[in-house]
């Protein structure tokens, strides 16, 4: 995780990450985010540079 910040609108809080594979990612995002107290689901939305 590179950055946290506390947002308003659908969602409390936008987490970015950096990773070398979207699979390496959503490694992190369960071992790392989904395992904070109080998170209960999660949503990742990969940038895409075109």
């Amino acid at each position: 995780m590179t950055q946290a910040e506390d947002v308003t609108g659908p969602y409390d809080v936008i987490v970015r990450a950096q990773a070398d594979t979207v699979d390496e990612l959503g490694h992190m995002v369960v071992a790392k985010v989904q395992q904070v107290d109080g998170i209960t689901r999660t949503l990742t939305c990969p940038v895409v540079h075109l």
